[in-house]
Order: structure tokens, then sequence, then C-alpha cells
């Protein structure tokens, strides 16, 4: 009986998770991406509202910092989201890959860059849009990565 009920707890666990990721690989393509410069007494973090596969976009954090980004699937099957960014003030930095979304990444948790810039994508459809207000990247301007 023991082994029975482990292997249920295992598959509700699996299940569980699937969910999780599944509601990350939401239909939708625009997803919600929270990108935070992480600097002590820096400004605030800002959601941007990012179309999966678009093309790189300029955006202004705050009036210090300014990043190009862009969000893609990165895998073959399409179940793992990168978003591929640059520093460009005040400090610039060259591009990198911070996986955000897929197998072995909780949805909501935060990754890093390796100079501290913290990013973590939300589906477009779960996310609480009455907290916190998203930019949107549609209009900024196409930059190069």
């Amino acid at each position: 009986m023991r082994k029975y009920e482990l292997a249920m707890i295992g598959a509700v666990g699996a299940a569980i998770v699937g969910v999780a990721l599944a509601q990350v690989e939401a239909s939708s393509s625009v997803y919600f991406l929270d990108v935070d410069p992480a600097r002590y007494a820096g400004p605030a973090g800002q959601r941007l509202a990012v179309r999966v596969d678009d093309e790189p976009r300029h955006i202004a954090i705050s009036d210090q910092d300014e990043i190009c980004v862009q969000l893609q699937r990165s895998s073959v099957n399409g179940d793992v989201i990168s978003a591929r960014v640059r520093a460009m003030r005040p400090e610039p930095h060259e591009v990198v890959e911070v996986k955000v979304a897929g197998p072995g990444i909780s949805p909501g948790t935060f990754r890093s860059t390796p100079w501290g810039m913290l990013l973590r994508v939300v589906p477009g459809a779960n996310a609480s849009v009455d907290q916190v207000k998203p930019v949107g990247t549609n209009d900024a301007p196409v930059c190069s990565l």
C-alpha cells in the first residue's frame, strides 16, 4: 500500500508541474517580461508586454536604464522561451541569452543576467494587470542584438 501512495503522490506532483508548464505555454504569444535592474537604491523594475519571436526592441526601463530585448522560443519543440537582452545604459553589456520559461524553470522565477539584471516571464493571460501596468513594445524602435 505504501508504494501505491508514493506512486500517487508522484503522479499528482507531475500533473501539477505539467499544468504550470502548460500555463507558461499559453496559446497567446504575448508574454509579460518583468525586468529589474537590481541595483541598490536604483530604479524600480518594469513589466513589458513582449511578443515571442518579434524583432528585438529598444526599451527605456527608466531614465537611467535602456535595454535591447527579444523573447524567442529556443528549442526544437518550442518548450523553452529565452530572453535575449543587451544592456545599453547606464553601463553597456554584450548580448546574453537567459532561459526564462521551460522545463526545470518554475513559472514566475526570476533569472539573472551575468551583470545582475533580473528577468522573469509571465504569460499574458495569467498576469494580474491590475497590480502593474505593462509597457507595450510593439511601437518601440527596433534595435540590434
